[in-house]
């Protein structure tokens, strides 16, 4: 199970996001990407070492929240359609899909993969 990994490459992407657009965006908002960090880290620390099945839905109900937050963001979608407009916006472009969908979805996936193996 892959599912720490996906939680701890989101909060990455999210944590280098957080810190380059500090005094670019409300100083809540980088307080509160902060804290959303430590809790992936700390939701990547407890399904990996306690393996609890409410926790790994706890993961995957973060996930689909993820997406659907950022796909029905309108900053986070101005921000896409700058895409490739200088290296500043394209790596936080970058990061924000890594850290809203990309991983999220694989952690999707993998959900998705073994509830289909333990029905089998």
């Amino acid at each position: 199970m892959r599912y720490s990994y996906y939680l701890l490459g989101s909060s990455i992407s999210l944590f280098i996001g957080g810190i380059m657009l500090i005094g670019k965006v409300p100083l809540i908002l980088t307080i509160s990407t902060l804290i959303i960090v430590i809790f992936l880290i700390y939701l990547a620390y407890s399904i990996n070492s306690k393996k609890k099945k409410a926790l790994i839905n706890l993961g995957l109900v973060l996930g689909i929240l993820s997406i659907i937050i950022s796909a029905t963001s309108p900053a986070h979608f101005n921000a896409l359609k700058q895409f490739g407009n200088g290296y500043y916006i394209t790596i936080l472009d970058i990061l924000m899909i890594l850290g809203f969908y990309g991983f999220p979805l694989a952690y999707i996936i993998e959900w998705l993969t073994q509830m289909k193996k333990s029905k089998v």
